[in-house]
C-alpha cells in the first residue's frame, strides 16, 4: 500500500476531551482507522496550542508521505506501531526500552500460543501468563528485564491459595513456569533484531532444591487388606493401574475401543477434564499385553461402564486423581490403618513387583512407557524389605502369562466385537 493513502483523511485531525476527564485527547483517522490518543495533558489553553501545533505538523508529515506513527506516538500498543508501520512502508523495529513486556504478549498469545495444537500447553501457558509473569513483569520494558529482574520474579513465586499458601513453589513448578516466559523473550529478541544478555544464565541457582520423593511401595497384603476397604466401584481401577503401570490421568483416558484383542493400546489421557491425544513423551504411546488376570478386570470394567470410557466416577463423569484421592483413597488406606502412600504409588509398586517376580527390566521399560532402563532403576528401584517373600503371591495374583505370555490359554474379546454383538453393556464376565 502506497504511503501516501493516509492524506485523506488527515484533516479530520482534532483535539477533543472525554465526559468526566479534565485531559485532552487527539483523534483523527488514518489509513482508513480511528485514531484516539491520550496527550495525557490537562485541559489549559497552553496545551491546546502545543496540541494544535503537534496535529499541523501530523497533517503536514501525512500529505508529505513523511508520517511515521510509531515515532507520533511511543506509547501505542505494539501492534499497533507494527500495522502503520507496514502501511508506511518501512520495518518497525522499536528497541527494547520501547517494548512492554505486557504489550508483546499479547502479540504472542494471538500469533504464536495460538497456533500451538496441544490445547494442554495452551492452558498452562495461558495460566502462567495471567496469574505469574503479566502482574510482576507486565509494566516493565524488555530493556528493564534482565537478570536481577529475573531473580526477583523466581524468588517471589509461591503458592497462591490452599494451604501451602505463601510457601515457595517447588523446583518444577518454577520450571514450568519459566518455559513460557523464556519463549517470550527469546521470540521478542528473534522478532526485533535485539542482541541482548541472556536474563535466565544463572537462574538455575536462584531455583530451590528438588526434593526427591521416593514413593512407598506396598506389600502384597497391604495392597490385597486396601482392595476390601476400597469402594467396590473403584477396585476395578486400582487394580488395572497395579497390573499395568498406568498412571491415573492414563487409566481416565482408556476407552472400550483401546481394548484390541490380546492387547491394550495406550495412545490417550485425559489431565484437568481434556483429552489429551499427546502423552508425556513418544514412549508413553504403547501396547499392553492383556494377561488372564487383567482380562477378567477389564471385562469387570466394560460391564460397569455406561459410556466409550472404561473408568469413570460413579455419576458417570471423567475419572480424576484428585477426587478417587480424597474421597475413596485415603479413607480406604485409614480404615486399613495404613500409613498414607499416594496414588502414585501403585506404579512404583507395579515396577517393584515386576522386578520382584523376575521380569525382563527391557520388557519393563517398554510397559511403563520410559525410553530406558535408567528411569527405572533411578524411579522405581529402590529395595523394599522383605518383598521378595510376596512373590508367590504376586506370581499367584498376576498370572503365569504376565512373565511368559504363551501361558494365556484364554480367548480375547476385542472392542470391535462388542460393538458388532451389542455387547458393550451386557458382557458376561469371564468365570
Amino acid at each position: 500500500m502506497e504511503r501516501g493513502s493516509g492524506i485523506a483523511n488527515s484533516k479530520r485531525w482534532k483535539i477533543a476531551r472525554k465526559n468526566g476527564s479534565n485531559m485532552l485527547y487527539v483523534t483523527g483517522r488514518y489509513f482508513g482507522k480511528r485514531i484516539e490518543k491520550s496527550s495525557r495533558l490537562p485541559d489549559t489553553l497552553e496545551n491546546r496550542v502545543a496540541l494544535d501545533q503537534l496535529l499541523d505538523r501530523i497533517m503536514r508529515d501525512i500529505a508529505n508521505s513523511t508520517f511515521k506513527f510509531a515515532e507520533a506516538f511511543p506509547c501505542a500498543k505494539e501492534e499497533e506501531k507494527k500495522y502503520f508501520a507496514e502501511r508506511e512502508g518501512w520495518a518497525y523495529r522499536p528497541q527494547p526500552h520501547q517494548v512492554f513486556v505486557s504489550d508483546y504478549v499479547q502479540h504472542w498469545r494471538d500469533n504464536i500460543l495460538s497456533t500451538s495444537h496441544s490445547e494442554g500447553k495452551k492452558r498452562d501457558f495461558e495460566q502462567a501468563l495471567d496469574c505469574r509473569i503479566i502482574p510482576f513483569l507486565g509494566t516493565k520494558t524488555f530493556f528493564q528485564f534482565n537478570r536481577v529482574e529475573v531473580e526477583k520474579f523466581i524468588n517471589g513465586l509461591k503458592h497462591l491459595r490452599g494451604k501451602k499458601r505463601g510457601k515457595r513453589l517447588s523446583r518444577k513448578s518454577i520450571q514450568n513456569i519459566m518455559i513460557p516466559l523464556r519463549a517470550i523473550w527469546e521470540d521478542a529478541c528473534d522478532e526485533y533484531r535485539w542482541d541482548m544478555p541472556d536474563p535466565f544464565g544463572k537462574k538455575d541457582k536462584h531455583l530451590p532444591h528438588a526434593e526427591k520423593v521416593q514413593r512407598e511401595v506396598f506389600r502384597f497384603d497391604d495392597w490385597i487388606d486396601l482392595l476390601k476397604h476400597l469402594d467396590p466401584h473403584y477396585k476395578c481401577a486400582a487394580e488395572v493401574m497395579i497390573m499395568t503401570g498406568l498412571i491415573a490421568s492414563e487409566l481416565a483416558g482408556l476407552r472400550k475401543e483401546d481394548i484390541d484383542g490380546d492387547y491394550l493400546i495406550i495412545r490417550n489421557s485425559i489431565v484437568r477434564a481434556h483429552e489429551k491425544d499427546e502423552l508425556k513423551n513418544v514412549y508413553r504411546k504403547r501396547k499392553i499385553f492383556i494377561t488372564k488376570a487383567l482380562q477378567k478386570r477389564l471385562d469387570e470394567a466394560v460391564y460397569q461402564a455406561t459410556g466409550p470410557y472404561l473408568f469413570t466416577t460413579k455419576t458417570g463423569a471423567t475419572f480424576r486423581e484428585g477426587s478417587f484421592r480424597q474421597n475413596y483413597w485415603k479413607p480406604a488406606l485409614e480404615v486399613a490403618g495404613q500409613s498414607y502412600k499416594v496414588p502414585y504409588s501403585i506404579r512404583h509398586s507395579f515396577a517393584a513387583w515386576s522386578l520382584t517376580m523376575g521380569m525382563d527390566p527391557n520388557r519393563l521399560v517398554s510397559l511403563m512407557g520410559h525410553g530406558s532402563k535408567k528411569m527405572i532403576y533411578e524411579e522405581y528401584g529402590h529395595y523394599t524389605e522383605g518383598l521378595e517373600e510376596d512373590r508367590e503371591k504376586m506370581v499367584a495374583y498376576f498370572g503365569p502369562d504376565f512373565l511368559n505370555r504363551k501361558n494365556k490359554r484364554h480367548p480375547s474379546t476385542t472392542a470391535k466385537e462388542w460393538r458388532k454383538n451389542g455387547e458393550s453393556r451386557h458382557l458376561r464376565l469371564v468365570k
